[in-house]
């Protein structure tokens, strides 16, 4: 009980040195509160006036024109908008903030099936003028909740002023470029073959085609040989021969035209299951064994000798109706029978073939999916292609024309919009000759100015301009930019000028397209204008409405080349992978016709947002993750944070585990500069700052280290490689400051003298590091890094996106240079005189930061193997804490000759070696000896080590172990200080 007492007195009589402390302190929460702070921000900047500002700041300094894609004004945002915008945002923000003048103006897609499809549904019957009104209602209402969540993602843009392309001016606008595409002979209404959505009721462009795996029939029909080519034959004579044509759409039986096979190559005569068939010679074994029977080869032959001896197709249920065979270079050997059925009025690439070979274009179809009045058989009238399928199977069954059937899953195009399976019709349609004054070559040449990021992704966009030889720009809806034609009734016979084009867009920029609906047939034609064709005087408008993808795709004419504020071509095109058949290629397209060239100098493209399994969002798979759900997890900044941690060359995941990734890499930023700010409490930069060549040689090591990272971050930004500074922000808090430089002068910021160099100087390198980085997260970090830079800038006149980089200078270049002002954050002006002097200076730098180099890696393999050294006596229970430890060391000749000058900066700047060792290895007690004797080796070779227990007390205001006489224990250092 007595011993107890003692203890108690002893503890009641403790002298506490807390309050002698520099304690951190800041006002910056520890946690993040994004519900409550995120909104807060954008109305501040609401209140600011940030959003128009950021469009005028740097005015008069180099333009750089990023310009925004229009997204659909239909619905809320998805996550594959917001990962685009914020990538856009960051591009700009970034681009701003290397002193650029980067105005950009967002937009938005508004006419269209999709919007047209909703109104209509809503309210059946509407007229004409009807569904336009409802519908520009509808886009407005979606302008205006998208263009809200676009601004909480922190995305900073002229909001107030967009360009829409329902506006009357951006209508006259597509109206004006399609009347130059008209006077370059480019467009041309004629009937063909189309991608056609029944469900929707209209012709789709490329672009809005998705393929998806669905099960179809896989049919192998007989069409009998109708030719003497084997009367000759002693088995083949009069005996009944047929092609064996293989398809997975029979509804498409009815509209054949052509067998085609392929020329130069070797066909049998198989007999099969009782039949004489003719399939090609190398897929004899394959369609054999579909037939579970060996192949018997009865004769063989070349298909060009069949083709010239006059051979032709009986239908296989059309009574009465002979097709032609016809050598085409288009039927493939790898699969089926290589008899191919072919329907020019429904199949885009069996229309190539009937044109190349006088076919008829015949396509009795409906727009909405059922056969017409013209189909053979009559009974086919009125019935869908759907149940023509299983009508058609069983009339081959019927008439013994059946030869085998099964099913097969395969990719089959589908509508972007309602999902359901296209058919392929011929119709009248307005097309865009690609092959026109070399159009299409004159992209692909363009293409290879373009600089692409990723680089490959060129090559995809390529492709999809390689494969066209017409653009069809007709649509069959309401909700669009009509194309302005008259039709004479008498003959269809199309009448279209550039001149009559601009008159119609005159009044259309006063009006809306609305006017196209209420002008007479009457107040468009000219006086005694008759038909050129039949001479008729009768004519009707044309109801067709351009394509939206040409509406969007003339941006670069409607917005850039039209307003001054901005510029053409822009710097930067940015969008997702799947614009490469949409948007990319309808501006290089429209842009190579009207400008002449490339709408941009960069093409960034990015993956689609997929879950973690791969697949791509759908609302139909149930695995759609929206931004609102992101950022309940993670805040804005870190939404922002993970779409620059998705390298663009790949599909952009979401899953948990990422998500936890970017979480952490998000606290580990928002911490240190929590930390930062907290020991920056009392310092001001202006006042404060210690001279370069005063500061301490570590604190001198963490600004080179800070000017490199500046560096290599600056560049990523303007290299657009976002990827790179998600990784190299993440190391440099974690690895460089958080585990190195900020754990070493965590001592001197707590312990030393509030205003004492030692402090000051680690404070002053604190406050750029802070700064720096603060200006290095703000276009991605946008609302964290605002908050930050709120606390350490000193009477903050302007958003920190209002800012530029840090302008910083390597701190060992300026100290070889003798910089009299050794400013490290402004350009330095060493006056030499001569190209000799200043080459020399070079030259000297070079060689004094290559040494700095190697003396602080060797530093810092010292330091980690002399860490482990310490991690030993811990494991045995000897020590808690690396302050227990006394430390004795020996550097070998090699050592010491590598860090002799490093040893005489120590001196010059008051240090000795001992005692940066103590800072530097955060431990109480070094002693470096001549002699490697009593010593162990160390992982780091020429360096000997003794890990003891440190001698002394523990001092109980540093927590670091010295021998003293004091009666509270204080160190020499606390003593100092404190008495």
């Amino acid at each position: 009980m007595a011993d107890q007492t003692a203890d108690n007195k002893t503890a009641e009589n403790k002298v506490s040195f807390k309050d002698t402390l520099n304690l951190p302190h800041t006002d910056f929460p520890i946690r993040a509160n994004p519900q409550v702070d995120d909104p807060a921000m954008v109305a501040r900047w609401e209140q600011e006036q940030l959003f128009s500002t950021s469009f005028d700041c740097n005015a008069g300094a180099q333009k750089y024109i990023l310009h925004d894609g229009p997204p659909y004004a239909n619905g809320h945002i998805h996550v594959g908008h917001a990962y685009g915008k914020i990538l856009r945002d960051i591009v700009s923000k970034s681009q701003r903030m290397l002193g650029k003048h980067v105005p950009v103006t967002p937009g938005w897609d508004c006419h269209g099936l999709p919007i047209e499809f909703k109104v209509t549904q809503e309210t059946p019957g509407m007229s004409p003028e009807q569904i336009k009104k409802a519908s520009r209602i509808y886009a407005q209402k979606w302008i205006d909740i998208q263009r809200q969540e676009f601004k909480n993602l922190g995305v900073l843009m002229d909001w107030d002023r967009p360009y829409i392309t329902m506006s009357s001016d951006y209508e006259a606008s597509i109206l004006q470029a399609f009347g130059m595409f008209v006077a370059g002979g480019y467009i041309e209404r004629k009937n063909k073959t189309v991608p056609w959505c029944f469900s929707c009721q209209t012709v789709l462009a490329l672009a809005e085609i998705e393929y998806q795996e669905r099960k179809d029939p896989s049919t192998y029909v007989l069409f009998p040989l109708e030719s003497k080519f084997f009367d000759h034959h002693p088995v083949l004579a009069h005996q009944p021969i047929n092609f064996l044509v293989w398809t997975t759409t029979p509804w498409t039986l009815p509209l054949n035209r052509a067998v085609l096979i392929r020329p130069g190559a070797r066909y049998v005569v198989l007999e099969l299951l009782g039949k004489y068939i003719i399939t090609a010679k190398q897929l004899a074994d394959k369609v054999s064994a579909l037939a579970e029977a060996e192949p018997k080869i009865i004769a063989e032959f070349s298909s060009d000798e069949l083709v010239s001896f006059g051979a032709q197709a009986q239908h296989p249920f059309v009574d009465g109706l002979t097709v032609p065979v016809i050598l085409d270079q288009s039927v493939l050997l790898e699969d089926g029978t290589a008899c191919v059925h072919s329907a020019p009025g429904c199949g885009p690439e069996d229309y190539e073939v009937g044109v190349r070979n006088n076919l008829e274009i015949y396509s009795p179809l409906t727009p909405d999916g059922k056969y017409s009045a013209d189909i053979a058989p009559r009974e086919l009238e009125g019935m869908s292609i759907t149940d023509g399928q299983i009508w058609v199977i069983k009339k081959l069954a019927e008439k013994d024309r059946l030869f085998f059937k099964t099913s097969i899953r395969h990719p089959y195009p589908h509508c972007w919009r309602c999902h359901n399976g296209l058919m392929f019709r011929a119709t009248k349609q307005w097309f865009c000759d690609l092959e026109r004054g070399d159009l299409r070559s004159k992209v692909l040449q363009a293409i290879d100015t373009i600089v692409t990021i990723p680089e490959k992704s060129s090559n995809s966009l390529k492709a999809v301009v390689e494969g066209r030889l017409e653009w069809c720009l007709s649509r069959q809806r309401v909700w669009g930019v009509p194309i302005p034609a008259l039709l004479c009734i008498g003959c269809d016979h199309t009448y279209i000028s550039q001149e009559f084009v601009e008159s119609v867009a005159s009044k259309v920029a006063l009006q809306g397209i609305e006017y196209w609906d209420n002008v007479t047939v009457q107040e468009l034609v000219p006086a005694g204008f008759k038909c050129p064709r039949c001479s008729g005087t009768e004519f009707k408008k044309e109801t067709d409405i351009l394509d939206v993808w040409f509406e969007s795709g003339i941006s670069h004419y409607a917005v850039l080349c039209k307003n001054k504020e901005l510029g053409f071509p822009a710097d930067l095109y940015l969008e997702g992978k799947d614009q490469h058949r949409g948007w990319f290629q309808s501006s290089l397209l429209t842009a190579l016709v009207i400008e002449g060239v490339a709408p941009m100098k960069t093409i960034m493209t990015h993956g689609f947002t997929v879950d973690e399994k791969g697949r791509k969002m759908s609302k139909s798979v149930g695995n759609v993750v929206s931004p609102a759900d992101m950022t309940k997890q993670l805040g804005t900044d870190g939404l922002r944070l993970w779409a620059v941690s998705i390298d663009c060359s790949g599909d952009a995941v979401i899953s948990d585990v990422l998500i936890k990734n970017v979480a952490e890499v998000f606290r580990k930023i928002r911490n240190t500069s929590r930390f930062l700010l907290s020991n920056l409490y009392d310092f001001d930069i202006e006042k404060d700052a210690v001279s370069l060549k005063d500061m301490r040689l570590i604190d001198q090591y963490a600004l080179q280290r800070l000017y490199e990272i500046n560096e290599e971050i600056v560049q990523n930004y303007e290299d657009i490689d976002v990827t790179s500074i998600f990784h190299k922000l993440a190391d440099y808090c974690a690895t460089d400051l958080s585990s190195f430089y900020l754990d070493i002068v965590k001592d001197r910021l707590y312990v030393e003298k509030a205003d004492g160099n030692a402090r000051r100087s680690a404070q002053t390198a604190c406050w750029y590091i802070l700064d720096t980085l603060t200006k290095l997260t703000a276009p991605i970090l946008s609302f964290t890094a605002e908050q930050v830079s709120d606390n350490y800038q000193k009477n903050k006149i302007k958003s920190i996106h209002l800012q530029q980089f840090a302008a910083l200078n390597s701190p060992w270049k300026l100290i070889a240079a003798q910089e009299p002002t050794f400013d490290f954050a402004r350009l330095a002006n060493k006056g030499l005189r001569t190209v000799a002097d200043r080459t020399q200076a070079t030259l000297d730098e070079i060689q004094y930061v290559t040494q700095k180099h190697e003396q602080w890696e060797l530093i810092k393999a010292m330091r980690s193997a002399l860490l482990k050294a310490i991690e030993a006596l811990r494991e045995k229970g000897i020590i808690k804490h690396s302050l227990e430890v006394r430390m004795t060391i020996h550097l070998d000749d090699a050592q010491q000759q590598t860090l002799r000058s490093f040893f005489a900066d120590l001196a010059l700047h008051g240090q000795s070696i001992e005692e940066f060792f103590k800072e530097f290895l955060i431990v109480s007690q070094v002693v470096v000896v001549p002699s490697a004797a009593g010593l162990q080796p160390s992982e780091s070779a020429g360096l000997a080590v003794l890990v003891e227990k440190a001698e002394g007390d523990k001092c109980p205001r540093c927590w670091q172990w010295e021998v003293t006489q004091d009666k509270d224990k204080l160190c020499a250092r606390c003593q100092a200080i404190v008495r």
